[in-house]
């Protein structure tokens, strides 16, 4: 259905008419990124409405920290990136690329093992308008499921393993929590408010090692101490674009020590734990096992 014909179909029909077919639809987030690249007035009722409710519904207390005191339900403010950058945090997984894992400077030889990605520097990935194209591949059925459309995740049921280099739908960790970002952080920035998901996040299952992939966000991040940090010292910012809005650079929590100093490195160099957070206070980044040795 072309967006000429959806808006002169659904024209006629009240907005609340509209939202109630919407809501029959709710139990896969896939179908209202999609239903938002039909039409001007599906991409509107979505990101005012739709994603808006839904938010308040999954993270409720997310929410009430990155909004004003004062904002209710029916406000208008939204969060730093929008509602549909909230939703798309909440629900999905940033993917090998934007955790960091496939960075040629911090792959330490995870690109030669899964071959180099030649389309990084070519392509303006993962932003929420641009048509994605994404595999998750079966352990057990060895089938692949994928898909390539605008403002689209891709999910993979009962898969065991995972190599889905860009966003998708989260397996697991729909939920968040200040006490995860509290142990991410190192402790002179514990001030700060970070809402991270539920341990394990979405975990990744490759040759080398397993990497559990976490998503969060801070509340205020222009005002916390992890951007002091970071502007303070001119930090330089990684050409790579945000998993969750528009924001196509992003800072390295790792090189500027604001993470625990506690978690070390594996043999060949690679950090137990990298995060990376962008200018909405959006972070994306990996757990990996811990070493022998420590």
């Amino acid at each position: 259905m072309s967006e000429t014909v959806a808006e002169n179909v659904f024209s006629y029909l009240p907005d609340d008419v509209v939202l109630n077919i919407f809501l029959k639809l709710v139990d896969d987030p896939r179908n209202w990124s999609r239903l938002a690249c039909v039409c001007t007035k599906f991409s509107f009722l979505m990101r005012t409405i739709c994603w808006k409710n839904k938010c308040h519904q999954m993270i409720p207390a997310v929410v009430f920290n990155l909004l004003p005191p004062d904002a209710s339900v029916n406000s208008t403010v939204s969060p730093p990136g929008g509602w549909a950058s909230l939703h798309k945090l909440a629900v999905c997984c940033p993917g090998l690329m934007h955790s960091g894992v496939l960075l040629e400077n911090s792959d330490f030889g995870l690109e030669r093992e899964l071959g180099p990605d030649e389309n990084f520097q070519e392509t303006k990935l993962f932003q929420i308008d641009q048509g994605e194209t994404e595999v998750c591949e079966e352990e057990d059925t060895k089938a692949s499921a994928v898909v390539n459309t605008a403002c689209d995740f891709s999910v993979c049921k009962r898969r065991k393993m995972c190599r889905s280099f860009t966003s998708h739908l989260a397996s697991e960790g729909w939920n968040f929590s200040r006490e995860q970002g509290n142990k991410l952080l190192a402790s002179r920035f514990r001030g700060d408010c970070l809402y991270i998901c539920d341990w394990p996040g979405c975990v990744h299952t490759e040759e080398k090692r397993n990497y559990m992939l976490f998503r969060g966000v801070f509340k205020n991040f222009k005002k916390s101490r992890v951007w002091r940090t970071i502007n303070d010292g001119n930090r330089s910012k990684i050409d790579l674009n945000c998993a969750f809005c528009p924001s196509n650079e992003v800072w390295d929590l790792q090189s500027a020590f604001c993470l625990r100093p506690a978690y070390g490195f594996h043999d060949d160099g690679e950090p137990v734990v990298r995060a990376y957070v962008c200018e909405n206070g959006h972070v994306s980044g990996a757990w990996t096992d811990w070493p022998l040795y420590t």
